[in-house]
């Protein structure tokens, strides 16, 4: 599948999350023509069949095919995807389409608490891809959904009631796309990199293999034709310059693309094999860990009122580190000893910080 049909496909997937909550359909043509078709049903004169498909014509400023019309008439009524019910009826004698009930609108629809919460979420994501092209192409419906909750929220008086946080924007998102064109087509990319911490700007010659998201951030991982190292590398979007595609292809992928990251958390590859990582946690810490596994790979091996103790195969990086110190004494490394060495040495300088 070409890169740009892949990232199309994945935007509609997330817009598709919005329509789930919101009862309204992916297809946008579609859910325009049953907006007029609501509007001119709630209107005396009501319409013949043929009104109705001269109507549509008109607002669209295109040609709108009969069995089209019919089925949308049958989806108002009756699709439980739609959800609208709409009370639509056809008088035989005057043979013209009407509600039944002449309070009735699809915009009047009401939408649930849980809905509601979902579309703000299900938004608050979309506000992050917003630049992606794929995304791009519902922009307005998506400012159209988002002021609509507003609206329930503020008339069933919730406004305030829940709160998410404010997505970041996300700097190199922008090169998500090149990225998959270069993944797809084999290309060569072509890009400035700054390390964090580092001055020191370099150009890089990558044959992209993969993109991977973790915590928010996007990262690209291949290997540079520019060195005589073969080693698979990771670069953030975040730090990359001046990104280009370039005429240079390369022959094949040079990584198991669906487990390379399988005993890893995060994106830092480190050093070594998977290795058996046994991990002692406090009753309370324990009830989060099970709730919230570190890794897949998670297995408990014990679990009582003194303690959870959990098994994972996971390669020793940066990343796995970092998360054992956020938990601070509420848990314990059992092995490897390595591992709860360096731990033990962070824990004594951090102690120190205070002394």
């Amino acid at each position: 599948m070409p890169a740009q049909n892949a990232t199309y496909l994945r935007g509609k997937k997330i817009i598709s999350t919005c329509s789930k909550y919101f009862g309204m359909p992916l297809n946008h043509d579609a859910y325009s023509r049953y907006r007029l078709i609501d509007v001119r049903l709630r209107k005396k004169p009501y319409p013949h069949l043929d009104e109705l498909i001269w109507y549509l014509n008109e607002k669209l400023d295109k040609t709108i095919a009969k069995r089209t019309v019919q089925l949308d008439l049958q989806e108002m009524r009756y699709s439980q995807a739609l959800n609208f019910n709409a009370p639509i009826v056809y008088d035989k004698s005057e043979k013209t389409y009407r509600y039944s009930d002449a309070e009735f609108s699809i915009s009047n629809l009401p939408v649930s608490a849980d809905e509601l919460h979902g579309l703000d979420f299900a938004i608050s994501i979309l506000d992050q891809f917003k630049h992606l092209p794929a995304i791009k192409e519902f922009e307005d419906s998506i400012q159209k959904i988002a002021s609509t909750v507003k609206l329930n929220k503020e008339a069933r008086g919730e406004s305030d009631h829940i709160q998410f946080d404010k997505p970041f924007v996300i700097k190199g998102i922008e090169f998500i796309e090149p990225i998959l064109k270069a993944i797809s087509e084999r290309k060569v990319l072509k890009f400035n990199y700054q390390k964090h911490g580092s001055e020191e700007i370099s150009s890089t010659l990558l044959e992209p293999y993969l993109i991977k998201e973790a915590k928010n951030f996007w990262y690209v991982i291949g290997k540079r034709t520019n060195k005589k190292e073969q080693k698979i590398l990771t670069f953030a979007l975040d730090r990359i310059h001046d990104m280009q595609l370039t005429s240079e292809t390369f022959s094949e992928t040079k990584i198991d693309k669906k487990n390379f990251f399988k005993n890893v958390v995060g994106v830092t590859l480190g050093e070594g094999k998977p290795e058996k990582v046994l991990l002692s946690f406090s009753p309370l810490q324990g009830k989060y860990i099970k709730t919230v596994p570190i890794h897949q790979s998670q297995k408990i091996v014990k679990d009582s009122k003194s303690e959870l103790k959990v098994s994972l195969e996971l390669v020793i990086n940066h990343e796995l580190k970092m998360q054992l110190l956020s938990y601070g004494e509420n848990v314990t490394i059992l092995q490897p000893q390595k591992l709860a060495e360096e731990i033990k040495e962070s824990a004594k300088k951090m102690a120190k910080l205070y002394a």
